[in-house]
C-alpha cells in the first residue's frame, strides 16, 4: 500500500499520522494492519479526546482482542465504573469500507512524464523530424525475409573480405 492509500484507509491525515509517528516514536509502515490501527487511534483521539498515548494503548489493546469477540474493553479504571469498549464489528465494518476506498480509488500515479495530449507515438514520424533517412528502412522492408538474410550474407562476407585485406 503507498502512504495515501494507507490514510485514505485509516480514514486519518497523512501528516497527523507522520507526526503522531514521531511522537509515539513508532515507525509508520504502509499496510493493511497499521492502517487499521492507525485509524483507531485517530477515532479516539478525534472523537473521544484521548491523548495521542492512551488512545495507542487502547487501539492495541482493542485490536489484539482478536476477531472473537464483537466488543473489547480497552481500559478501564479500578473501581469499574468507568471504562471504553470498542465494536470491533462496527469499526471491522468501518475499516474495510476505507480500505475498499482506498484501493480502488487511490490508484498510485505513474512514474515520470504524462504523456501529451494529441500526439501519436509515430515512429516512423519521429524517425524522420529527426533527420534519419528511411529510404534504406522502406527498402529493406519491401524485401522478402530470404531477400533480407541474402543480403546480410553479402555484406557480412564483404567486411570479412575488407578485415582479411588490413591485416
Amino acid at each position: 500500500m503507498t502512504a495515501r492509500q494507507t490514510v485514505v484507509a485509516a480514514g486519518a491525515d497523512l501528516k497527523w499520522m507522520v507526526n503522531s509517528a514521531a511522537l509515539l516514536g513508532k515507525r509508520v509502515r504502509y499496510n493493511r494492519q497499521q492502517a487499521k490501527w492507525w485509524g483507531l487511534v485517530w477515532l479516539l483521539t478525534g472523537q473521544l479526546g484521548l491523548s495521542l498515548r492512551a488512545a495507542a494503548a487502547v487501539s492495541t489493546v482493542a485490536l489484539r482482542g482478536g476477531k472473537s469477540s464483537t466488543q473489547v474493553t480497552a481500559g478501564a479504571d479500578s473501581s469499574g465504573s468507568a471504562s471504553i469498549i470498542v465494536d470491533l464489528a462496527r469499526y471491522e465494518s468501518i475499516f474495510l469500507a476505507n480500505l475498499s476506498r482506498a484501493l480502488v480509488l487511490e490508484i498510485p500515479r505513474r512514474r515520470g512524464r504524462p504523456p501529451r495530449p494529441g500526439i501519436k507515438s509515430d515512429a516512423l514520424a519521429t524517425a524522420q523530424r529527426y533527420g534519419v533517412d528511411l529510404g534504406l528502412i522502406r527498402s529493406a522492408l519491401r524485401r522478402t525475409p530470404a531477400e533480407r538474410l541474402a543480403l546480410l550474407e553479402k555484406n557480412a562476407a564483404f567486411l570479412r573480405d575488407m578485415r582479411r585485406r588490413t591485416a
